[in-house]
């Protein structure tokens, strides 16, 4: 499968960090601050349960910290993500329909959605997703009850749309190669940084993981075209 080409302002492969205040140890800007200077590509603001106004300015201070370096998305408040004017907002699998999302934001904002099925992913690029988080690829501490999907999960989206896959759940250096490999565009972490006693050594790990991985695969892909 050919490598997935730049998309507006999303460039494969993508390092996403997903972070909230129930998963980050210590100051949130602070730890993003550094997961964006290890080599995080994308931020996603994942609070489910904070008031708009706290959110807003949640979302507010976290521009300065990724400006000009990395992406930033608010997961599921489109109102948040229009007012505090950030690069965009990543639907989770029940969130607004797309295509709903895609019109409140305009063509140029990035828009993203979290599926779990071909049928979801496939729907998602129609109705005007950018991207779409598959998983949980592999056992994962922050949602330790979901049953792992494994990279086929990868390999079947990634069949039937042309969108960048990002692959989620229990991603570590270690198999970052293996979802690379299987079709995904880039990672999405939550714990792998968010736990992490220096975000900073942690990411710059996983993005490197990820160069060597992507870089094999456009080799790969070279050698048998």
């Amino acid at each position: 499968m050919p490598l997935p080409a730049r998309i507006g302002r999303l460039h494969p492969p993508v390092f996403c960090f997903i972070v909230s205040r129930e998963t980050v140890k210590g100051d949130v800007e602070k730890v993003v601050a550094e997961a964006v200077s290890g080599g995080v590509t994308m931020v996603q603001l994942r609070e489910k349960e904070m008031p708009a106004g706290e959110l807003l300015a949640m979302a507010r201070r976290l521009k300065l910290a990724t400006r000009g370096k990395a992406l930033l998305v608010v997961n599921d408040r489109v109102d948040v993500a229009i007012a505090a004017e950030t690069d965009g907002v990543h639907l989770p699998e029940q969130g607004l329909p797309t295509l709903i999302a895609r019109g409140l934001l305009g063509k140029y904002a990035v828009l993203g959605r979290s599926v779990h099925s071909v049928e979801a992913a496939v729907q998602a690029g129609r109705e005007g997703a950018e991207y779409v988080i598959a998983g949980a690829i592999y056992k994962s501490p922050s949602k330790p009850d979901a049953k792992p999907a494994g990279t086929g999960l990868i390999s079947d989206i990634t069949k039937a749309v042309a969108l960048p896959v990002l692959a989620v759940g229990g991603i570590a250096p270690e198999n970052v190669a293996e979802v690379v490999k299987a079709g995904a565009a880039g990672i999405a972490v939550i714990s792998a940084i968010a736990s992490a006693k220096d975000a900073r050594a942690a990411a710059e790990a996983l993005s490197k993981a990820l160069t060597e991985a992507w870089a094999a695969r456009g080799e790969a892909l070279r050698a048998s075209a």
